[in-house]
């Protein structure tokens, strides 16, 4: 038989270790409690800094978008000054004969598109390049060098490298 004394004993030890572990399950579930909580407002400041990071590369962007296009805009308004004046600098003469186009048609960046002598002894010989076609042509690849390097200094501008940041 069990004496009385070894059953308040064991049902003492029962209870300590059911105290025990219930204040230990209550602690854990706080600090696991505590523990989401953080893991919540971790992902909410992620998701806050990701959207402001957003928000602001696209206001970055329209801003050189627009920069870009008032940029394109004054270019175009130049390329029409510089063209009229072009008008009256130039005399119309023969500069490049058809074997020449013939020779810078397809070179790499170059395409050959002339109009057909009308008059005079050009005519006669077909297609040329007067003084002021050579001329528009040069406007045309500087004006489509300076485009080229308005995009490029857009998206460089866009794409700050690690060492301007």
């Amino acid at each position: 038989m069990i004496s009385p004394t070894t059953l308040v004993i064991v049902g003492a030890l029962a209870g300590a270790f059911g105290l025990g572990h219930l204040l230990a399950s209550t602690a854990g579930d706080a600090r696991l409690a505590e523990l989401r909580g953080q893991m919540s407002r971790s992902q909410a400041a992620q998701a806050e800094h990701a959207s402001r990071r957003l928000l602001d590369a696209q206001t970055h962007g329209d801003t050189l978008t627009r920069q870009l296009a008032a940029a394109t805009r004054a270019a175009s308004r130049l390329r029409k000054e510089r063209d009229d004046a072009l008008q009256t600098a130039t005399t119309g003469r023969v500069c490049l004969d058809t074997a020449a186009l013939r020779v810078l048609d397809g070179a790499p960046g170059l395409a050959v598109a002339l109009p057909t002598a009308t008059s005079g002894t050009a005519a006669a010989d077909g297609a040329v390049a007067t003084d002021t076609d050579v001329a528009r042509w040069a406007l045309g690849a500087g004006d489509q060098y300076e485009e080229c390097r308005r995009r490029l200094d857009a998206l460089i501008d866009f794409h700050p490298s690690e060492a301007q940041q």
